[in-house]
């Protein structure tokens, strides 16, 4: 049985760092630098026969521009989009890759993703790991997408008993929509999203729901 729940949109709270200066005079603009701010992509379970897809972001941390290219995914299950050959990042800006993870069976998987840019002389690789389940009960649930420049959302959860949360993705989710496969039968459970900027800065929960998984 399918448990759908509706959320209010999330709007990202921004925060502004001033910086104070003096002196004059110029400076040479440093060296790029690709900085990736996730090391592994871990999908936990999902039911085969649905994909799930998470975001990790890359950004350009340095001084002057470079150039992206994607070079290869491997894994059963595994693939990847949002960076071709050819993608500039300049001084400041970031660019999400995509990677999905849509189960040929059920046991564990694992894959690698590697992208590679014009300033480094190996590619920077990503780890992928997920497990294909068969399950009997699910929790499916959406939400209106964020108006503020969000790159994914944090999914939580917790117990209608308990008063901690556990966040179920290990990337940011870049879809506003999230099916919990682990949910077990007879349980209630509470939902909650936060958006996620390019620095990995959070919004306050949503507002919450419950979902009680039918006992049989």
């Amino acid at each position: 049985m399918k448990n759908r729940i509706n959320w209010l949109y999330l709007t990202l709270l921004g925060g502004v760092i001033a910086v104070a200066g003096c002196g004059g005079g110029s400076s040479t603009p440093g060296p790029p630098i690709l900085t990736m701010y996730s090391s592994s992509a871990d999908f936990g379970d999902v039911a085969v026969g649905n994909t799930m897809t998470l975001g990790v972001i890359f950004s350009n941390t340095g001084g002057t521009p470079l150039t992206l290219q994607q070079n290869s995914v491997s894994g059963a299950g595994f693939s990847t989009s949002g960076i071709g050959t050819g993608v500039t990042l300049g001084p400041g800006q970031y660019v999400t890759l995509a990677v999905s993870f849509n189960p040929p069976g059920t046991g564990k998987a694992s894959g690698m993703a590697s992208v590679s840019s014009s300033t480094l002389t190996s590619p920077i690789s990503l780890s992928l790991s997920g497990n294909g389940v068969v399950a009997t009960h699910w929790a499916a649930f959406d939400w209106a997408a964020s108006p503020s420049g969000v790159v994914g959302y944090n999914v939580y959860t917790r117990s209608n008993s308990d008063t901690t949360w556990t966040k179920l993705n290990s990337s940011p989710v870049t879809t506003s929509s999230y099916t919990d496969w682990d949910v077990q039968s007879g349980e209630s459970y509470i939902f909650g999203v936060t958006a996620v900027n390019a620095a990995n800065v959070e919004s306050r929960l949503s507002n919450v729901a419950l979902a009680t998984i039918p006992s049989q």
